[in-house]
């Protein structure tokens, strides 16, 4: 039987063995957990202890930091249930803090962006990095570990390039494709002669310009999913920007379908968070990046060195 000091600072048990490792398993207990064994006065960190972590090899410990180098490798699965099920309920553990500190970020980049001229450059430059804090910010609150604002700015002032980098690199990798479509479609309409006005009553044109356009949409959206990861990569390991583009995308093609299945479930859960007369939104956003960060931890594994 063991006792367990959770991330709220609470002393939980005691319980057995076998609950222990569950609580691993839900993310809810790391190798950092102080545990306390049943007739034991002293208090040790769960991975110190080889009954449980050598067990859960196939399990990839959670990262909760950035110090020290880290070693990152794709050998997880996405799970949609409990990413649904573990997101939640770190969300209502903390409901209002995690809402705030989101909406105080997005507020502010929304602030940020809206400067006259200077905005533009803001929005280039700061967007990836303050998407990367929210992430960090998320993943840090799934280990009870959260300093709140600190978590965004630490990573804007510590992993400003990667997650700018990540960003930028992945988008205009991902645009590719749709650009190259315009080329024959742009070329198809001029060659035809057809005015806009006139574009209606020539189905077969319309046909020839927007296969391509289809298939560079739907190339690019591929692409965004697949790189979708390597601004969390970036923001929460030391990775540099192009690694953690190729750790994204391996870790996604091996995982597509049950990652796209749980973002169109997310996507649904913020359409009623917008019919909840968008106040539902307050909510549903903040579960979404935590259950994608569940994801995240599900499909990369991290080890640190000191």
């Amino acid at each position: 039987m063991y006792s367990i000091i959770g991330g709220d600072s609470k002393t939980y048990g005691p319980v057995t063995a076998d609950e222990v490792h569950r609580w691993i398993r839900e993310g809810r207990a790391d190798e950092r957990t102080k545990v306390k064994e049943e007739g034991s006065t002293e208090w040790r960190e769960l991975g110190t202890i080889s009954a449980f972590f050598p067990a859960l090899a196939n399990v990839p410990p959670k990262i909760s930091g950035r110090s020290g180098s880290n070693t990152v490798a794709t050998e997880g699965s996405v799970q949609i249930g409990d990413c649904l099920r573990q997101g939640w309920q770190v969300y209502r553990q903390d409901p209002w803090r995690i809402t705030g500190i989101i909406v105080i970020v997005f507020v502010a980049q929304f602030l940020l962006n809206s400067i006259p001229i200077a905005g533009s450059l803001f929005a280039f430059l700061l967007n990836g990095p303050i998407l990367g804090g929210v992430y960090f910010f998320c993943m840090q609150a799934i280990h009870g570990q959260t300093h709140g604002l600190q978590d965004v700015t630490s990573t804007i002032k510590e992993r400003f390039l990667p997650c700018f980098l990540a960003t930028t690199v992945s988008s205009l990798l991902a645009f590719a494709p749709l650009l190259v479509a315009l080329i024959p479609a742009a070329g198809l309409f001029a060659a035809s002669g057809v005015v806009m006005e006139e574009l209606v009553k020539h189905p077969n044109l319309i046909l020839g310009i927007g296969l391509p356009l289809l298939a560079g949409a739907f190339a690019m959206f591929y692409l965004l999913i697949c790189w979708s990861f390597a601004v969390p990569i970036a923001a929460c390991t030391n990775t540099d920007f192009w690694e953690a583009l190729k750790l994204s995308w391996r870790g996604v093609r091996k995982n597509f379908w049950a990652y796209f299945g749980l973002l169109f479930v997310l996507g649904l859960i913020n359409l009623i968070g917008i019919l909840c007369l968008v106040v539902g939104l307050f909510v549903t956003i903040p579960f979404t990046f935590l259950a994608t960060m569940v994801a995240y931890e599900q499909i990369f594994r991290t080890t640190h060195s000191r």
